[in-house]
């Protein structure tokens, strides 16, 4: 009896203690052609000076993807590679 008392003070304790980890959360996927620096700088291999080269390299060109930097000078297919599954491509726009 006493055992049955005890289980039932348990499950009243957890039903009122707040529940953490429900929220439903994504991962965050970095925007190359419109995220700002500080944001692109958070990507393996991107510091703030190869930020800065993005920021001018998409003034010119459109970003779709990560395959695209390697247009840039200095990036190459190791990092690019790097990238796909933190960044947005075209089509999830």
């Amino acid at each position: 009896m006493i055992l049955l008392l005890l289980y039932n003070v348990f499950l009243i304790f957890q039903s009122i203690q707040p529940t953490i980890g429900v929220e439903n959360f994504s991962t965050y996927k970095v925007d190359l052609q419109n995220d700002p620096a500080y944001i692109l700088e958070l990507l393996p291999g991107v510091g703030p000076k190869r930020a800065q080269q993005i920021l001018v390299f998409r003034k010119e060109y459109r970003i779709t993807s990560p395959q695209d930097l390697t247009r840039m000078n200095g990036i190459g297919q190791k990092t690019v590679d790097s990238l796909w599954h933190l960044t947005k491509s075209g089509a999830e726009e």
